[in-house]
């Protein structure tokens, strides 16, 4: 009776072994699937007469055990942003069901946006993620700060595409790198004050607003920036060559805007409408920067045209010198709010300006000595500088940080999780962070179907983290998770689950001729 008994445990475990690797099997194309595979225990043992005293027999077999391989499946391309496949063997989606509130967890990253703008996957469960702090973000790339990590606010939480439109952003931040031809000729200069001789030849005449501002300009190059509604405006940058002393060139600069769109009160309608900022550049005889002067208006000014009205332009943290534009509405209302901008031409103090800075534009005079405006030790040269070779002048490179209004076009993740909105204004804005989960004992997780875990007790403690951090590998997007079965580990395990279960079989039919030929005996 023994064996029999022995032989039905063993029909009915790898009965249900057999059950674990055609399952296995069944979802070879499942996305996300977790391989499942069976362990067994041998069932307690009788004691049998034996000459030595502790003879055992067994009672068969049971099943111990149905334990899942966490190893990573193969990565497969597809064309949808949103899919996405952890690279690492650790971690899971969360997902939420919104009617229950339940969190389940999953390996399969096919996901979308449903109609009302939250990421699901195809059970319409709400991906889990954190939103991006958007203010620290801006903050940041405002003080020129990399990031080593995407700062994100509150818990976590469904992830919604609810920002379909950003504003725009009013510029801060220019940069205009040029070369300026050095064999230019020497301009004729005004004998009182050389330096800003291009200055005061500046006109502007309301009646006749297409006249020629300037008469004695060497290049002039323009750069649109944005005001503080995110309209696009155009600023000109314009340079003159001033003179050639000791070896070193003496160049005038003016940043100036569309004198018909000034808005500040001292200058609109005047003839210096537009000037912003004025100053001097200095050259090396091998055409590297060598120092710079940089003026605005005074706020106390009582008049533009006096170059006594401009004094030393503020300066950034970083040594850059600023200045402040305001511009009228485009639609007639006014002055807008100013907007302070940065102008880098490839040289900055972060020390402020040297003792040799005049005290106003006026201050100049006739000295090359006073168009120091750095102190020589205080000078930091960018590596990409405006310089002053013997070739034709032009714009190297130009870039600023402001733009206008726009609206969502494109939304993908990284590596990191991020989520990303792209906008029509070519802006990419982090939205949420995509959480991961694990736990202390992954086993320990209920399958709930639809390629979805939960958590049990025998799970452990629940760890989150953002993908790429901790013991989370990162993400791809545009990627999907394949199922981690193999083929013919499955094959194999199937051949000798099925060896197995005819041998067990075949003990039971054997015990059954062996209790046939007990009852025959008794006959």
């Amino acid at each position: 009776m023994g064996a029999l008994w022995a032989g039905v445990t063993g029909l009915t475990t790898y009965s249900q072994s057999i059950g674990v690797t055609s399952n296995n099997l069944a979802n070879v194309n499942t996305i996300g699937y977790r391989r499942s595979y069976a362990l067994f225990d041998d069932l307690m043992s009788q004691n049998a007469t034996s000459s030595s005293g502790n003879a055992q027999i067994g009672l068969g077999v049971q099943l111990s055990n149905i334990l899942n391989s966490y190893r990573t499946g193969g990565m497969e391309t597809t064309t949808t942003s949103m899919d996405m496949a952890i690279q690492g063997d650790r971690g899971f989606f969360q997902v939420r069901d919104s009617g229950s509130g339940n969190l389940y967890y999953t390996r399969a990253g096919a996901f979308r946006f449903d109609n009302s703008g939250y990421l699901v996957d195809t059970n319409g469960y709400r991906v889990q993620g954190w939103a991006v702090d958007q203010d620290a973000v801006a903050a940041a790339k405002a003080n020129g700060v990399t990031l080593s990590r995407t700062p994100t606010t509150g818990g976590v939480t469904d992830i919604l595409l609810n920002q379909l439109r950003i504003d725009g952003r009013a510029t801060s931040n220019l940069s205009v790198i040029t070369n300026l031809d050095s064999t230019t000729s020497s301009r004729v200069n005004d004998p009182v004050n050389p330096f800003f001789t291009m200055f005061q030849s500046y006109n502007y005449d309301p009646a006749d607003p297409d006249a020629s501002l300037v008469s004695n300009a060497s290049y002039q190059t323009s750069i649109t920036v944005y005001d503080s509604q995110g309209q696009k405006r155009e600023l000109t940058l314009t340079y003159s060559k001033a003179l050639t002393d000791s070896g070193k060139e003496y160049w005038e600069y003016m940043v100036s805007m569309d004198p018909a769109e000034d808005g500040r009160a001292i200058t609109a309608g005047t003839s210096k409408a537009g000037v912003l900022m004025i100053g001097t550049l200095t050259f090396n005889d091998d055409g590297t920067m060598d120092n710079m002067t940089a003026f605005t208006l005074s706020e106390t000014a009582s008049s533009a045209a006096s170059l006594g009205s401009w004094v030393p332009a503020d300066l950034t943290a970083g040594g850059l010198p600023q200045f402040s534009a305001t511009f009228l509405s485009a639609s007639g209302g006014g002055a807008l709010a100013p907007v302070t901008m940065s102008t880098n031409l490839g040289i900055s103090s972060a020390n402020g300006w040297g003792a040799a800075m005049p005290a106003t534009a006026a201050g100049m005079g006739t000295s090359t000595a006073n168009t120091l405006g750095i102190n020589s030790a205080d000078v930091t040269l960018a590596a990409n500088a405006t310089t002053n070779y013997a070739t034709t002048s032009y714009t190297l490179t130009y870039n600023q940080n402001g733009y206008g209004e726009g609206y969502l076009i494109d939304v993908s993740v990284n590596g990191s999780g991020v989520v990303t909105g792209s906008f029509s204004n070519g802006q990419d804005v982090g939205l949420y962070v995509v959480s991961l989960a694990d736990f202390v004992n992954a086993d320990g997780l209920r399958r709930e179907g639809n390629n979805l875990f939960s958590a049990t007790p025998d799970a452990g403690a629940k760890i989150e983290g953002a993908p790429g951090t901790g013991i989370f590998d990162k993400v791809a997007g545009y990627t999907l998770e394949s199922s981690n079965v193999d083929m013919s580990t499955e094959m194999v395990m199937l051949i000798t689950g099925q060896r197995a279960l005819q041998s067990n079989t075949k003990v039971v039919t054997t015990a059954d001729e062996m209790m046939k030929k007990a009852l025959e005996i008794k006959r």
